[in-house]
Parts: structure tokens; sequence; C-alpha cells
């Protein structure tokens, strides 16, 4: 499995590509075939599954109970998925609607969080960490209810 760690700041150029860092790349597991599919996700923020974790993730949505809101939420995700292959510069081509979505029009901020990577617009990133609660409190919580090693 994948593991992507860092930020990286970046400008999606005038077609919607934008640059995968090479560290990223390094760590693509093969059974991903240089293929991402994004989607849209909570708080305006893109998200770049590999291909392989996608497709695990897309068998635990099979497997549940098809019921009014699961049915509403995979359409809602399916809506705003797609696939994306590194090309040979490295870069991935982002979908317009995805952009709009996410608010993204230039500059976007790339972070790895373990198993995928978060596409942000770089404005909607700064103000999300600036209106975020303490660090330290939410830290501290974070270990009591076992979620962060001490």
């Amino acid at each position: 499995m994948s593991r992507f760690r860092g930020k990286f700041e970046y400008s999606i150029d005038s077609k919607g590509r934008v640059s995968m860092p090479a560290k990223f790349r390094r760590v693509l597991s093969p059974e991903a075939q240089e293929t991402f599919v994004t989607c849209l996700t909570p708080n305006k923020c893109l998200r770049a599954y590999p291909l392989d974790a996608w497709e695990r993730y897309e068998d635990e949505l099979a497997a549940r109970p098809e019921t009014p809101e699961t049915l509403r939420f995979k359409r809602f995700l399916y809506d705003t998925a797609a696939d994306n292959t590194l090309d040979r510069q490295g870069r991935i081509l982002i979908a317009p609607n995805q952009l709009k979505l996410a608010g993204v029009n230039k500059d976007v901020v790339l972070v790895g969080h373990m198993g995928y990577i978060e596409i942000w617009a770089k404005e909607t990133y700064e103000n999300y960490f600036v209106n975020m609660q303490d660090y330290d409190e939410m830290y501290f919580k974070s270990v009591e209810a076992g979620l962060v090693a001490k």
C-alpha cells in the first residue's frame, strides 16, 4: 500500500494539470498502474486515491447495505469521481467540474495522508488551518482517545 506524507505547493496549468510530487510518485505501488481516482470530499477538498486503494474502497462501498443514505452518498461520490493517469511529466489532469467544486483557480496544496493525497485550493487550505481549533488541545484529546501514540 502506498504511504503518502508531506505537503507540496503547485499551480494548475491552463489545461487543468497538476504535477504529482516525485516523492509521491516513488511510493505509488505498481498495482496503481500510475493512476489516481480523484473525488470531492468535505471541506471543498479533492482526494486522489491510487487506483488499487480506490478499488478496495469501492469493494467496501459495494458491501454496504443498499439504503437511501448509501445510495445518495454513492451517487454524489461517483458524480465527482474521475480516473487520472500520470502523464510523462508526472502530472494528472483534474476535471473542470472538480476544479470548480473545490474552488481551485490556480494555486493548490497537495498533502499526503497515508493512503491518499488531498488536493486543496491554496486559499481554502490556508483558511481551514487559520480557523482550526488549538492544535495542542486537539492532540491531547486524540491521545486520550487512542488515536495518537503517546
